[in-house]
C-alpha cells in the first residue's frame, strides 16, 4: 500500500514493489501473474479491511444491547465528518474505478459486497427485535444498499451545504422511521 500511497494505483510499477519487498521482479510475476493480479490483492485486502471495518463494533454493541432505538442504531454508522474517513472514501471510489478495468479485483470487490450485503441483512435480523414495535417495519434496503453507496455524496460532494453528523444521524432517523411507517399495513 506504500507505493500505491505514494505514486497512485496508475503509477503502482512491480519493479518498485519487489525492490521494497526484496524480491526479484519474476518472483512477484510467480505469485500474482502480473500487475493486475497484484492490484486485485493489494486493492482487494484494502476494500474487505474498509468495508467491515465496523463490522466488530456493530455485532458486540447489538450482541450485548437488551433493547435499542433508532437513534442508537443510526450513531453506528459512519459519520459524514469523520476526516480520517474522506481519504478512504475517495480511494474507495478509485478501487471501484479500477474493478472496471481489472477482472481479477472485479470480482473480489463483488465477493467483498456480496459478503457485506450478507452481514448487513444478518445484523438487521439481529437489530430489528430490538427496536420499538413502531419502528421495526422499515425498508431494509435503507441500509443494505442506500446508505453504503451515497455516504460519499452526503459530504465530500457537498461544498457548499455539507452534511454534519448530528444532521446527517437526525436525516437518517427521519428517513427509517419514515419507511417503517410507510410499511406499516393500516389496522382494519
Amino acid at each position: 500500500m506504500a507505493e500505491i500511497d505514494q505514486f497512485g494505483i496508475i503509477g503502482l510499477r512491480l519493479s518498485s514493489v519487489a525492490e521494497k519487498a526484496q524480491v526479484s521482479v519474476p518472483l512477484i510475476y510467480k505469485y500474482f501473474d502480473d500487475r493486475d493480479g497484484l492490484l486485485a490483492v493489494v486493492l482487494g485486502n484494502w476494500y474487505e479491511e474498509f468495508v467491515f471495518r465496523y463490522r466488530s463494533v456493530v455485532d458486540n454493541w447489538i450482541e450485548n444491547a437488551a433493547s435499542l432505538t433508532l437513534e442508537e442504531f443510526a450513531q453506528l454508522s459512519p459519520k459524514p465528518r469523520a476526516g480520517s474517513m474522506q481519504k478512504d472514501r475517495e480511494f474507495r471510489l478509485k478501487v471501484l474505478a479500477t474493478a472496471l478495468e481489472n477482472p481479477q479485483l472485479h470480482q473480489r470487490v463483488k465477493k467483498v459486497t456480496i459478503d457485506a450485503h450478507t452481514w448487513s441483512e444478518s445484523t438487521m435480523d439481529r437489530a430489528i427485535p430490538k427496536l420499538p414495535n413502531e419502528d421495526r417495519n422499515f425498508d431494509r434496503r435503507l441500509f443494505s444498499l442506500l446508505l453504503f453507496n451515497t455516504m460519499y455524496v452526503f459530504h465530500d460532494m457537498l461544498d457548499s451545504e455539507p452534511m454534519d453528523d448530528a444532521t446527517y444521524i437526525s436525516f437518517l432517523v427521519d428517513l427509517i422511521r419514515a419507511s417503517s411507517h410507510a410499511n406499516t399495513a393500516p389496522a382494519l
